[in-house]
Protein backbone atom coordinates (compact mmCIF):
# COMPACT_ATOMS: atom_id res chain seq x y z
CA UNK A 1 0.00 0.00 0.00
CA UNK A 2 1.19 3.21 -0.52
CA UNK A 3 1.88 6.22 2.06
CA UNK A 4 -1.46 7.69 2.21
CA UNK A 5 -2.30 11.46 1.79
CA UNK A 6 -2.99 12.89 5.19
CA UNK A 7 -6.17 15.46 5.28
CA UNK A 8 -6.45 17.17 8.86
CA UNK A 9 -9.40 19.23 9.48
CA UNK A 10 -9.66 20.83 12.86
CA UNK A 11 -12.66 23.43 13.36
CA UNK A 12 -12.40 26.20 16.72
CA UNK A 13 -14.51 25.69 19.70
CA UNK A 14 -16.90 22.99 18.20
CA UNK A 15 -18.04 20.72 21.02
CA UNK A 16 -18.78 16.80 20.87
CA UNK A 17 -22.58 17.33 20.51
CA UNK A 18 -22.75 19.32 17.21
CA UNK A 19 -22.71 16.50 14.25
CA UNK A 20 -25.97 14.12 13.57
CA UNK A 21 -22.83 11.38 14.06
CA UNK A 22 -22.55 12.19 18.03
CA UNK A 23 -26.30 12.35 18.49
CA UNK A 24 -27.53 15.52 17.34
CA UNK A 25 -30.55 15.44 15.66
CA UNK A 26 -30.69 19.26 14.82
CA UNK A 27 -27.56 19.56 12.67
CA UNK A 28 -27.44 19.01 9.07
CA UNK A 29 -23.65 17.19 8.32
CA UNK A 30 -24.33 14.63 5.98
CA UNK A 31 -20.45 14.85 5.00
CA UNK A 32 -19.00 14.60 8.21
CA UNK A 33 -21.36 12.11 9.19
CA UNK A 34 -20.17 9.92 6.38
CA UNK A 35 -16.96 9.70 7.39
CA UNK A 36 -17.48 8.69 10.78
CA UNK A 37 -19.78 5.81 8.78
CA UNK A 38 -16.61 4.66 6.69
CA UNK A 39 -13.83 4.90 9.03
CA UNK A 40 -13.78 5.78 13.03
CA UNK A 41 -15.72 7.81 15.56
CA UNK A 42 -14.06 7.89 18.41
CA UNK A 43 -17.34 9.26 21.44
CA UNK A 44 -14.53 9.99 24.44
CA UNK A 45 -11.76 12.69 22.86
CA UNK A 46 -10.83 15.19 24.61
CA UNK A 47 -8.49 18.30 24.12
CA UNK A 48 -5.67 19.29 26.46
CA UNK A 49 -6.32 22.60 27.19
CA UNK A 50 -10.08 24.51 26.87
CA UNK A 51 -7.80 27.42 25.25
CA UNK A 52 -6.93 27.91 21.69
CA UNK A 53 -2.79 27.97 21.45
CA UNK A 54 -2.25 25.54 24.44
CA UNK A 55 -3.85 23.40 22.85
CA UNK A 56 -3.39 23.53 19.20
CA UNK A 57 0.50 23.77 20.29
CA UNK A 58 0.05 20.30 21.68
CA UNK A 59 -1.97 18.34 19.22
CA UNK A 60 -0.03 19.51 16.25
CA UNK A 61 3.63 17.89 18.21
CA UNK A 62 2.10 15.07 20.34
CA UNK A 63 2.97 17.15 23.39
CA UNK A 64 1.36 18.27 26.19
CA UNK A 65 0.64 22.25 26.81
CA UNK A 66 3.60 22.47 28.96
CA UNK A 67 5.84 20.26 27.57
CA UNK A 68 5.58 22.19 24.38
CA UNK A 69 5.99 25.53 26.47
CA UNK A 70 2.74 27.12 24.67
CA UNK A 71 0.60 27.93 27.92
CA UNK A 72 -1.79 30.46 26.71
CA UNK A 73 -2.73 32.40 23.56
CA UNK A 74 -0.67 35.06 22.34
CA UNK A 75 2.47 33.30 23.09
CA UNK A 76 4.95 31.97 20.35
CA UNK A 77 5.53 28.04 19.99
CA UNK A 78 9.26 27.59 20.83
CA UNK A 79 11.50 27.20 17.74
CA UNK A 80 12.89 24.21 18.79
CA UNK A 81 9.70 21.74 18.95
CA UNK A 82 8.69 19.72 15.80
CA UNK A 83 5.43 20.32 14.43
CA UNK A 84 4.54 16.89 13.02
CA UNK A 85 4.02 18.72 9.42
CA UNK A 86 7.72 18.89 9.74
CA UNK A 87 7.86 15.30 10.27
CA UNK A 88 6.49 14.21 7.09
CA UNK A 89 7.83 16.71 5.46
CA UNK A 90 11.42 15.06 6.14
CA UNK A 91 9.76 11.98 5.01
CA UNK A 92 8.98 13.30 1.73
CA UNK A 93 5.82 14.50 1.48
CA UNK A 94 4.44 17.67 0.30
CA UNK A 95 2.97 19.78 2.89
CA UNK A 96 0.60 22.88 2.86
CA UNK A 97 -1.16 24.56 5.54
CA UNK A 98 -4.14 26.69 5.03
CA UNK A 99 -6.86 29.16 7.91
CA UNK A 100 -6.07 29.19 11.25
CA UNK A 101 -3.24 27.75 13.14
CA UNK A 102 -2.80 29.94 16.30
CA UNK A 103 0.48 28.32 17.47
CA UNK A 104 1.86 32.35 17.43
CA UNK A 105 0.59 35.62 17.60
CA UNK A 106 -0.24 37.51 13.97
CA UNK A 107 1.90 40.13 12.43
CA UNK A 108 2.27 41.69 9.70
CA UNK A 109 4.93 40.44 7.24
CA UNK A 110 6.61 41.87 3.76
CA UNK A 111 2.88 41.39 2.00
CA UNK A 112 0.35 40.38 4.78
CA UNK A 113 -0.69 39.36 8.31
CA UNK A 114 0.86 36.39 9.15
CA UNK A 115 1.81 34.20 11.88
CA UNK A 116 5.68 33.50 13.43
CA UNK A 117 6.32 30.48 11.91
CA UNK A 118 9.14 28.20 13.16
CA UNK A 119 10.79 25.34 11.00
CA UNK A 120 7.62 24.16 9.76
CA UNK A 121 7.58 21.99 7.07
CA UNK A 122 5.36 23.47 4.87
CA UNK A 123 5.47 24.51 1.11
CA UNK A 124 2.45 26.04 0.70
CA UNK A 125 0.92 28.04 3.43
CA UNK A 126 -2.35 30.30 3.04
CA UNK A 127 -2.73 31.50 6.50
CA UNK A 128 -5.83 32.95 8.10
CA UNK A 129 -7.06 34.14 11.69
CA UNK A 130 -10.63 35.62 11.57
CA UNK A 131 -13.97 35.35 9.75
CA UNK A 132 -13.45 39.14 8.96
CA UNK A 133 -10.74 40.87 7.05
CA UNK A 134 -9.31 43.27 10.30
CA UNK A 135 -6.18 42.09 9.14
CA UNK A 136 -4.54 42.12 5.53
CA UNK A 137 -4.60 38.45 5.31
CA UNK A 138 -4.80 36.39 2.30
CA UNK A 139 -8.29 35.98 3.01
CA UNK A 140 -8.82 39.84 3.15
CA UNK A 141 -6.59 40.34 0.23
CA UNK A 142 -8.81 37.61 -1.71
CA UNK A 143 -12.06 39.36 -0.53
CA UNK A 144 -10.77 42.32 -2.03
CA UNK A 145 -9.81 41.10 -5.35
CA UNK A 146 -14.13 39.63 -5.13
CA UNK A 147 -15.04 43.63 -4.83
CA UNK A 148 -15.79 42.57 -1.33
CA UNK A 149 -14.98 43.90 2.30
CA UNK A 150 -16.62 41.58 5.62
CA UNK A 151 -19.96 42.71 6.77
CA UNK A 152 -22.15 41.55 9.02
CA UNK A 153 -25.86 42.13 9.86
CA UNK A 154 -27.81 41.92 13.02
CA UNK A 155 -30.87 39.69 13.26
CA UNK A 156 -33.91 40.06 15.36
CA UNK A 157 -32.05 43.06 16.93
CA UNK A 158 -30.23 40.51 18.69
CA UNK A 159 -26.70 41.15 20.37
CA UNK A 160 -25.12 38.04 19.87
CA UNK A 161 -26.07 36.94 16.28
CA UNK A 162 -25.23 38.05 13.07
CA UNK A 163 -26.24 37.21 9.35
CA UNK A 164 -22.64 37.33 7.64
CA UNK A 165 -21.33 36.99 4.21
CA UNK A 166 -22.89 34.99 1.41
CA UNK A 167 -21.41 31.44 1.72
CA UNK A 168 -18.87 31.27 -1.07
CA UNK A 169 -17.37 34.71 0.52
CA UNK A 170 -17.15 33.35 3.71
CA UNK A 171 -13.64 32.63 5.33
CA UNK A 172 -14.74 29.00 5.05
CA UNK A 173 -15.34 29.11 1.78
CA UNK A 174 -12.27 30.52 0.88
CA UNK A 175 -10.39 27.70 3.15
CA UNK A 176 -11.89 25.27 1.00
CA UNK A 177 -10.84 26.81 -1.90
CA UNK A 178 -7.21 26.65 -1.16
CA UNK A 179 -7.25 23.60 0.07
CA UNK A 180 -8.78 22.42 -3.21
CA UNK A 181 -6.68 24.24 -4.79
CA UNK A 182 -3.31 22.45 -3.06
CA UNK A 183 -4.89 18.91 -3.46
CA UNK A 184 -5.13 19.49 -7.41
CA UNK A 185 -1.41 20.89 -7.68
CA UNK A 186 -0.14 17.97 -6.06
CA UNK A 187 -1.29 15.80 -8.36
CA UNK A 188 2.01 17.54 -10.42
CA UNK A 189 4.26 16.80 -7.74
CA UNK A 190 3.94 12.86 -7.57
CA UNK A 191 4.10 12.63 -3.96
CA UNK A 192 1.83 12.24 -1.00
CA UNK A 193 0.93 15.35 0.43
CA UNK A 194 0.19 16.48 4.24
CA UNK A 195 -2.39 19.01 4.65
CA UNK A 196 -3.47 20.82 7.48
CA UNK A 197 -7.01 22.72 7.71
CA UNK A 198 -7.87 25.35 10.30
CA UNK A 199 -11.58 26.37 10.12
CA UNK A 200 -12.70 29.52 12.55
CA UNK A 201 -15.52 28.45 12.68
CA UNK A 202 -18.32 27.86 14.81
CA UNK A 203 -16.20 30.52 17.08
CA UNK A 204 -17.76 33.59 17.15
CA UNK A 205 -18.68 35.94 16.14
CA UNK A 206 -22.01 34.26 15.57
CA UNK A 207 -22.34 35.26 11.85
CA UNK A 208 -23.55 32.24 9.44
CA UNK A 209 -24.76 33.03 5.67
CA UNK A 210 -28.20 33.56 6.08
CA UNK A 211 -29.55 30.79 4.27
CA UNK A 212 -27.67 28.75 7.08
CA UNK A 213 -29.19 30.04 9.86
CA UNK A 214 -32.31 30.16 8.18
CA UNK A 215 -33.13 26.81 8.26
CA UNK A 216 -33.31 26.98 12.25
CA UNK A 217 -35.84 29.56 12.54
CA UNK A 218 -38.96 28.19 11.79
CA UNK A 219 -37.97 25.77 14.76
CA UNK A 220 -36.41 28.16 17.00
CA UNK A 221 -38.82 27.72 20.05
CA UNK A 222 -38.21 24.11 19.95
CA UNK A 223 -34.52 24.12 20.21
CA UNK A 224 -32.90 23.20 23.39
CA UNK A 225 -32.06 25.47 26.44
CA UNK A 226 -28.62 25.37 27.90
CA UNK A 227 -28.29 22.83 30.90
CA UNK A 228 -28.34 25.09 33.98
CA UNK A 229 -29.23 24.52 37.49
CA UNK A 230 -29.60 27.89 39.55
CA UNK A 231 -27.41 28.42 42.39
CA UNK A 232 -25.15 25.17 40.96
CA UNK A 233 -21.95 28.17 40.61
CA UNK A 234 -22.37 28.77 44.29
CA UNK A 235 -20.38 25.72 45.41
CA UNK A 236 -17.46 26.40 42.15
CA UNK A 237 -14.25 28.04 41.62
CA UNK A 238 -14.96 32.09 41.57
CA UNK A 239 -14.04 31.68 38.07
CA UNK A 240 -17.41 30.47 36.43
CA UNK A 241 -19.14 32.77 38.71
CA UNK A 242 -17.26 35.83 37.01
CA UNK A 243 -17.52 34.64 33.71
CA UNK A 244 -21.50 34.10 33.97
CA UNK A 245 -21.66 38.05 34.43
CA UNK A 246 -19.24 38.31 31.21
CA UNK A 247 -17.06 35.92 29.63
CA UNK A 248 -13.22 36.26 30.13
CA UNK A 249 -13.36 37.25 33.16
CA UNK A 250 -13.74 41.07 31.66
CA UNK A 251 -16.25 42.18 33.71
CA UNK A 252 -17.87 44.27 31.11
CA UNK A 253 -21.15 42.18 30.33
CA UNK A 254 -20.25 40.50 27.10
CA UNK A 255 -22.33 37.50 26.66
CA UNK A 256 -22.88 37.61 30.11
CA UNK A 257 -25.07 34.89 30.46
CA UNK A 258 -27.26 35.96 33.64
CA UNK A 259 -28.74 38.72 31.17
CA UNK A 260 -29.54 36.30 28.37
CA UNK A 261 -33.02 35.32 27.19
CA UNK A 262 -34.31 31.98 26.40
CA UNK A 263 -34.71 33.68 22.62
CA UNK A 264 -31.06 34.58 22.87
CA UNK A 265 -29.69 31.30 23.80
CA UNK A 266 -31.73 29.56 21.31
CA UNK A 267 -30.55 32.18 18.67
CA UNK A 268 -26.94 31.58 19.34
CA UNK A 269 -27.47 27.55 19.65
CA UNK A 270 -29.04 27.92 16.10
CA UNK A 271 -26.21 30.51 15.03
CA UNK A 272 -23.66 28.60 16.07
CA UNK A 273 -24.67 24.91 14.31
CA UNK A 274 -25.67 26.57 10.94
CA UNK A 275 -21.57 27.43 11.19
CA UNK A 276 -21.18 24.22 11.28
CA UNK A 277 -23.65 22.87 8.77
CA UNK A 278 -21.97 25.31 6.69
CA UNK A 279 -18.43 23.35 7.17
CA UNK A 280 -19.61 20.28 6.66
CA UNK A 281 -20.53 21.77 3.14
CA UNK A 282 -17.30 22.99 2.46
CA UNK A 283 -16.03 19.63 3.39
CA UNK A 284 -18.25 18.33 1.23
CA UNK A 285 -16.86 20.07 -1.87
CA UNK A 286 -13.52 18.93 -0.76
CA UNK A 287 -14.47 15.43 -0.77
CA UNK A 288 -15.93 16.01 -4.07
CA UNK A 289 -12.76 18.08 -5.36
CA UNK A 290 -10.09 14.24 -3.86
CA UNK A 291 -12.55 12.07 -5.62
CA UNK A 292 -13.10 13.80 -9.25
CA UNK A 293 -9.07 13.42 -9.34
CA UNK A 294 -8.93 9.87 -7.49
CA UNK A 295 -6.86 10.84 -4.41
CA UNK A 296 -10.26 9.90 -2.03
CA UNK A 297 -9.46 6.45 -1.22
CA UNK A 298 -6.04 7.03 -0.53
CA UNK A 299 -6.48 9.79 1.68
CA UNK A 300 -6.55 9.75 5.43
CA UNK A 301 -9.08 11.84 6.74
CA UNK A 302 -9.07 13.06 10.13
CA UNK A 303 -11.46 16.20 11.48
CA UNK A 304 -11.94 17.22 15.31
CA UNK A 305 -11.49 20.71 17.29
CA UNK A 306 -9.19 22.34 19.36
CA UNK A 307 -11.28 21.98 22.10
CA UNK A 308 -15.42 23.16 23.11
CA UNK A 309 -17.81 25.69 23.71
CA UNK A 310 -20.07 26.10 26.76
CA UNK A 311 -23.40 27.66 25.24
CA UNK A 312 -24.64 28.99 28.25
CA UNK A 313 -24.11 25.10 29.75
CA UNK A 314 -23.73 25.63 33.42
CA UNK A 315 -24.20 29.29 33.06
CA UNK A 316 -21.45 30.08 31.27
CA UNK A 317 -20.67 30.62 27.38
CA UNK A 318 -17.48 31.03 25.31
CA UNK A 319 -14.47 28.93 27.02
CA UNK A 320 -12.42 29.29 30.08
CA UNK A 321 -10.63 28.03 33.26
CA UNK A 322 -13.17 24.86 33.63
CA UNK A 323 -13.27 21.65 32.29
CA UNK A 324 -16.34 20.11 31.29
CA UNK A 325 -16.95 18.04 28.78
CA UNK A 326 -18.84 21.13 26.85
CA UNK A 327 -15.61 22.22 27.21
CA UNK A 328 -12.93 19.46 26.50
CA UNK A 329 -14.58 17.00 24.50
CA UNK A 330 -14.37 17.07 21.35
CA UNK A 331 -15.21 15.40 18.01
CA UNK A 332 -12.90 12.84 16.73
CA UNK A 333 -13.00 11.05 12.97
CA UNK A 334 -11.00 9.51 10.70
CA UNK A 335 -11.51 7.82 7.84
CA UNK A 336 -9.30 6.16 4.97
CA UNK A 337 -10.99 3.32 2.57
CA UNK A 338 -8.00 1.59 1.58
CA UNK A 339 -6.71 1.80 4.84
CA UNK A 340 -9.09 1.45 7.31
CA UNK A 341 -12.70 -0.61 8.02
CA UNK A 342 -15.65 1.42 8.40
CA UNK A 343 -18.47 1.64 11.09
CA UNK A 344 -16.03 1.63 14.09
CA UNK A 345 -16.93 3.41 17.09
CA UNK A 346 -14.72 3.27 20.25
CA UNK A 347 -16.39 4.52 23.85
CA UNK A 348 -13.17 4.19 25.75
CA UNK A 349 -10.98 7.21 26.65
CA UNK A 350 -8.56 9.16 24.29
CA UNK A 351 -6.81 12.28 24.11
CA UNK A 352 -6.14 14.71 21.59
CA UNK A 353 -2.32 14.37 22.08
CA UNK A 354 -2.60 10.84 20.74
CA UNK A 355 -3.26 12.44 16.93
CA UNK A 356 0.54 12.88 16.22
CA UNK A 357 1.47 9.71 16.70
CA UNK A 358 -1.24 7.85 15.19
CA UNK A 359 -0.85 9.89 12.07
CA UNK A 360 2.97 9.08 11.78
CA UNK A 361 2.23 5.33 12.92
CA UNK A 362 -0.83 5.30 10.01
CA UNK A 363 2.08 6.16 7.18
CA UNK A 364 4.63 3.99 8.61
CA UNK A 365 7.14 6.62 9.57
CA UNK A 366 8.86 6.71 13.33
CA UNK A 367 7.12 8.78 16.14
CA UNK A 368 9.22 11.79 17.16
CA UNK A 369 11.03 11.12 20.59
CA UNK A 370 9.28 13.92 22.42
CA UNK A 371 5.97 13.12 21.50
CA UNK A 372 3.82 12.37 24.58
CA UNK A 373 0.76 11.03 22.82
CA UNK A 374 0.02 7.19 22.25
CA UNK A 375 -0.77 6.05 18.68
CA UNK A 376 -4.99 4.97 18.14
CA UNK A 377 -3.70 2.99 15.39
CA UNK A 378 -3.44 -0.27 16.93
CA UNK A 379 -7.41 0.79 18.02
CA UNK A 380 -8.09 1.30 14.42
CA UNK A 381 -6.57 -2.09 13.16
CA UNK A 382 -7.70 -3.84 15.41
CA UNK A 383 -4.30 -4.87 16.78
CA UNK A 384 -4.54 -3.60 20.35
CA UNK A 385 -4.41 -5.08 23.76
CA UNK A 386 -7.58 -5.94 25.52
CA UNK A 387 -6.71 -2.96 28.32
CA UNK A 388 -8.31 0.26 27.71
CA UNK A 389 -6.43 2.86 25.44
CA UNK A 390 -6.47 4.92 28.41
CA UNK A 391 -8.00 4.99 32.23
CA UNK A 392 -7.79 8.94 32.30
CA UNK A 393 -7.63 12.20 30.61
CA UNK A 394 -5.53 14.98 31.50
CA UNK A 395 -5.82 18.97 30.36
CA UNK A 396 -4.03 22.61 31.42
CA UNK A 397 -5.26 25.99 31.99
CA UNK A 398 -2.36 28.23 33.07
CA UNK A 399 -3.73 31.97 32.71
CA UNK A 400 -4.37 31.00 29.44
CA UNK A 401 -6.05 34.11 28.00
CA UNK A 402 -4.24 37.09 29.70
CA UNK A 403 -5.08 39.66 27.26
CA UNK A 404 -7.82 40.28 29.14
CA UNK A 405 -6.55 40.71 32.64
CA UNK A 406 -9.03 38.07 33.56
CA UNK A 407 -9.68 37.24 37.18
CA UNK A 408 -6.98 39.70 38.64
CA UNK A 409 -9.54 39.82 41.78
CA UNK A 410 -8.36 36.66 42.54
CA UNK A 411 -4.76 36.01 41.48
CA UNK A 412 -5.57 34.51 37.74
CA UNK A 413 -6.18 31.50 36.96
CA UNK A 414 -4.15 28.16 36.98
CA UNK A 415 -5.65 24.77 37.00
CA UNK A 416 -5.09 21.46 35.49
CA UNK A 417 -7.76 18.48 35.68
CA UNK A 418 -7.96 14.78 35.46
CA UNK A 419 -10.97 12.79 34.45
CA UNK A 420 -11.73 9.29 34.52
CA UNK A 421 -15.12 6.92 33.43
CA UNK A 422 -16.15 7.32 37.09
CA UNK A 423 -14.78 10.66 38.61
CA UNK A 424 -13.99 14.17 36.92
CA UNK A 425 -11.57 16.58 39.42
CA UNK A 426 -10.00 19.59 38.55
CA UNK A 427 -7.28 21.83 41.07
CA UNK A 428 -7.04 25.57 41.38
CA UNK A 429 -3.89 25.66 41.82
CA UNK A 430 -3.92 29.35 43.22
CA UNK A 431 -6.81 28.83 44.85
CA UNK A 432 -7.80 26.56 48.21
CA UNK A 433 -10.46 24.52 46.12
CA UNK A 434 -11.42 22.59 43.05
CA UNK A 435 -14.15 20.05 41.57
CA UNK A 436 -14.50 16.86 42.12
CA UNK A 437 -17.90 15.34 40.25
CA UNK A 438 -19.33 11.29 40.92
CA UNK A 439 -20.24 10.78 37.21
CA UNK A 440 -22.57 7.95 37.69
CA UNK A 441 -24.57 9.88 40.28
CA UNK A 442 -24.23 13.48 38.76
CA UNK A 443 -23.50 13.22 35.06
CA UNK A 444 -23.98 16.51 34.09
CA UNK A 445 -21.57 17.42 37.11
CA UNK A 446 -23.90 19.98 38.95
CA UNK A 447 -22.83 18.55 42.92
CA UNK A 448 -19.39 19.78 43.48
CA UNK A 449 -18.04 16.94 45.98
CA UNK A 450 -14.51 18.80 46.66
CA UNK A 451 -15.38 19.40 49.92
CA UNK A 452 -17.78 16.70 50.88
CA UNK A 453 -16.19 14.09 53.21
CA UNK A 454 -18.07 11.33 51.94
CA UNK A 455 -15.66 11.42 49.30
CA UNK A 456 -13.03 12.00 50.60
CA UNK A 457 -11.39 8.86 49.08
CA UNK A 458 -12.65 9.58 45.67
CA UNK A 459 -10.90 13.21 46.51
CA UNK A 460 -7.45 11.02 47.06
CA UNK A 461 -7.78 8.85 44.44
CA UNK A 462 -8.51 11.20 41.86
CA UNK A 463 -5.61 13.61 43.28
CA UNK A 464 -3.20 10.97 42.99
CA UNK A 465 -3.99 10.40 39.10
CA UNK A 466 -3.47 14.56 38.61
CA UNK A 467 -0.05 14.36 40.14
CA UNK A 468 0.94 11.25 38.30
CA UNK A 469 -0.40 13.28 35.02
CA UNK A 470 1.11 16.28 35.88
CA UNK A 471 4.34 14.04 36.44
CA UNK A 472 4.12 12.42 33.52
CA UNK A 473 4.23 15.76 31.02
CA UNK A 474 8.30 15.97 31.56
CA UNK A 475 9.65 16.65 28.50
CA UNK A 476 10.96 13.14 27.40
CA UNK A 477 13.86 14.17 25.12
CA UNK A 478 16.67 14.88 27.58
CA UNK A 479 18.28 18.04 28.87
CA UNK A 480 20.89 20.28 26.99
CA UNK A 481 23.58 20.31 29.65
CA UNK A 482 25.94 22.48 29.25
CA UNK A 483 29.42 21.49 28.26
CA UNK A 484 28.35 18.05 27.06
Amino acid sequence: MTHPNILWITTDRQRFDTLGCTGNPWVRTPHLDALAEGGACFEQAYCQSPICSPSRASFLTGRYPRTTRVNRNGQTIPADERLVSRLFADAGYLCGHVGKLHIAPGAPTVCHWSEQRIDDGYVFYQWSHHHDNREMSPYALWLDEQGQSYHAEPVYGSPYVQVGLPSELTNAAWIANQAIGFVRGSTKVGKPWFCTLGFEDPHNPFDPPREYLERYLPDLDRLPLPRYTPGELNGKPIYQRIDREGVWGGGDGFFAASKMTDHDFRLVRAAYWAQIDHIDAMVGRIIHALRDIGQYDNTLIIFHSDHGEMLGDHGINFQGPYFYPEMLRVPLLMHWPAGLPGRQRYTGLVELVDVAPTLLEAAGLPAYPGMQGRSLWPLLTGDAPAVPHRQDVYAEYYQAIPSQGCYAECGGAYATAVRTAEYAMSVCHNLDTGELYDLRADPHEVINRWDDPAYTDAKIMMLKRLCDRMAATIDPLPPVLAGY
